[in-house]
């Protein structure tokens, strides 16, 4: 997770699927955002692309070095809280 521009489109793209918790080493977190896409027939995936949209977002506007200092606790979607 070292590329903030590629962490904030993975955000913005993939959040539903989990992809930016896996890229951060939260497995967990991002296999029961999968499981909770599923149950839930896809709402809770529309609620974590949104919030994916709005993560993304902070990603790719906050300073190298802010990015620095949160990379690996950068969070927001259900699962997961809102970290950032």
């Amino acid at each position: 997770m070292d590329n903030k521009i590629v962490f904030g489109i993975m955000c913005i793209i993939f959040n539903s699927l989990g992809v930016p918790c896996f890229m951060q080493g939260q497995t967990k977190t991002g296999v029961l955002r999968i499981v909770l896409s599923i149950v839930t027939f896809g709402i809770v995936g529309v609620i974590n692309e949104v919030m994916g949209i709005i993560l993304g977002i902070k990603v790719l506007t906050m300073s190298d070095e802010e990015y620095e200092a949160k990379k690996g606790n950068i969070s927001m979607g259900i699962p997961g809280g809102n970290t950032l």
